[in-house]
This record gives C-alpha cells, structure tokens and sequence, in this order.
C-alpha cells in the first residue's frame, strides 16, 4: 500500500532521468536497453508498493539503486531466457561465443571512453546526453543554447571517431 504522504510523481519527475541511465547502463552489458524503461517504472512500483518506513537520506540513491537492481533482474533473466540449457544437442561452445561478445561490447567501451576523453566537456555533455540518456536533440540544443543540427554533428563526429578507432584496433 503507497504512504499517501510521499509525492511519488515529484519524485519520479525529479530523478527520472538519473534512475533511466543507471538502468540503461546495466541492461547495455545484456544488449537490452529496450528494457530501460520497464525497469524504472518496475522500481516505482515496488517502491510504491513498499515505501521506506523512513524517509531516506537521498530519495535519489534510493530511487536509482532500486532501478538498478531491477534491471539487473530484468537483465539476467533475458540472458537466461536467451540461452538454450546445455544438452547433447547444444554445442558446448556457445558460451564462447558469448564472452566474445561480451569482450567486444567491452573493448568498444574502452575505445569509446578514450575517444571521448580526448574531447571538451561540451562535447562530452551531448554525447552523454543524446547518446546515453537518449534525450530529444532539441531540448539539450536549447539548453547549450546551439542549434539541433550542430547537436546531430557533434553525435555523427563522436561516433564516426568512435567506430574508426574501433577498426583501427583502439
């Protein structure tokens, strides 16, 4: 039952964005950001469902390591649900074939790290805003105060540089 005295939506509206990276950051390593956001709404409902019995020091740690563990969850159950049980029929070697994504997925990360470490914090704020927490063009435009196409430049450079120094090798 939800404590009538907790502003849920306020809360929701305040740390959204917050409680949406960090369950998108958990659920890329299982290639489902698409899951991003039914982990949020997941949180809300369980902390709803069972509200702190006292208010916390930080409604906003609360609220993204509940997230957080809910796309963890959602996570290693899409794992799961993807790979087949181990059998006669299966060859023993599918898991290879998952770590080798996994170290790719990682190596791509590091590469992305020190591309974007090379660039102004300007260029990092786009990229983190439009690429990681996936927000409309226009509106971090508006907050930069540039236009939405020189904020669709900033993302295509980034990321050709990105993918370049991925065929290079790093």
């Amino acid at each position: 039952m939800s404590d009538a005295s907790i502003d849920w939506a306020a809360l929701y509206q305040k740390h959204r964005k917050a409680m949406f990276g960090a369950a998108r950051e958990v659920l890329r390593g299982s290639g489902r950001v698409d899951l991003a956001e039914d982990a949020v709404q997941n949180a809300m409902v369980s902390l709803m469902q069972s509200p702190p019995t006292e208010a916390p020091r930080s409604w906003e740690a609360l609220l993204v390591a509940t997230a957080k563990r809910r796309a963890l969850d959602m996570a290693t159950s899409a794992y799961m649900s993807r790979r087949a049980p181990l059998s006669e029929d299966v060859p023993e070697t599918d898991h290879v074939v998952v770590e080798d994504e996994v170290l790719e997925r990682l190596e791509t990360l590091a590469v992305a790290r020190a591309v974007l470490a090379r660039r102004d914090d300007r260029t990092r704020t786009v990229f983190r805003e439009v690429v990681v927490f996936d927000r409309p063009r226009a509106e971090v435009a508006a907050e930069l105060g540039v236009t939405p196409p020189r904020i669709s430049q900033i993302v295509t450079e980034v990321l050709a540089e990105i993918r370049a120094a991925v065929e290079k090798g790093g």
